[in-house]
């Protein structure tokens, strides 16, 4: 059963408003039809709707079956990632939402190579990144859609961490003592996951985020890559918490 996320103000006295791009899909895609049952996505339930008119902009579905599922993590995990190149940004989306993260920043470093100097080729990455993050909520059966927040330069994201009450995790290339087992003794509510573009962070880069108390890790001897970074401390953090079992 194909599954559609609906915010709450389209639920309705036991209807179902479906817009936008998966209205789109079920009626050029599915030929969604009167009487035909999907699966409708809130942030707090999971129903089986079944649907009544077929719009030009909208399904309208009655929600005939409230479905109890709950497959989000109890911790928060956000990921600022330095945006790399081509098309790999992608990826990293897809595969980070498919494990349980729940926020990306997309970061400006030293060493980012992309340049996104105009404002609407900025919006647009954002939008397409966005469509992969619910694209990918919806085959990982999530609850939610992963936000993509605005892009922001690093220095940003240290202001901005200065008043989290959150564990942030950097994992450098030259660290050689302290390990992610080193910080995870006791979960937290929430994490930062913060990773450096193709040539990793600038000594300095680190060097602020040392000043606001921020963790800096080995991820072992070897050099992971980019896209592979993040993942890997994203599923040690959620294995450390216990949530990766059912």
């Amino acid at each position: 059963m194909f599954r559609y996320f609906c915010t709450d103000d389209n639920i309705i006295n036991g209807m179902a408003r479906v817009e936008g791009g998966d209205a789109r899909h079920l009626k050029t895609i599915l030929r969604a039809k009167p009487g035909d049952k999907i699966s409708v996505v809130t942030q707090s339930n999971e129903y089986i709707a079944e649907i009544k008119e077929v719009n030009k902009d909208s399904i309208i579905c009655t929600l005939v079956e409230e479905i109890l599922t709950d497959n989000e993590t109890k911790i928060n995990i956000t990921l600022c990632q330095g945006i790399p190149k081509q098309t790999k940004m992608d990826t990293i989306i897809q595969q980070n939402v498919e494990l349980g993260v729940k926020r990306f920043i997309p970061l400006i470093t030293e060493r980012t190579v992309v340049k996104l100097s105009e404002k609407d080729r900025e919006q647009k990455k954002l939008e397409r990144w966005q469509k992969i993050a619910k694209e990918s909520a919806k085959q990982s059966k999530r609850n939610l859609i992963p936000a993509i927040e605005s892009i922001m330069t690093l220095k940003e994201l240290v202001e901005k961490l200065k008043n989290e009450d959150a564990a942030v995790i950097v994992p450098y290339e030259l660290e050689g003592v302290k390990q992610l087992k080193d910080i995870l003794f006791e979960p937290e509510n929430n994490y930062y996951i913060v990773i450096g573009p193709e040539g990793g962070f600038d000594i300095k880069e680190i060097e602020m985020f040392q000043e606001i108390g921020a963790h800096i890790v080995t991820l072992g001897k070897r050099i992971l890559r980019t896209e592979t970074a993040g993942l890997v401390t994203a599923a040690v953090v959620l294995y450390a918490c216990n949530e990766l079992s059912s």
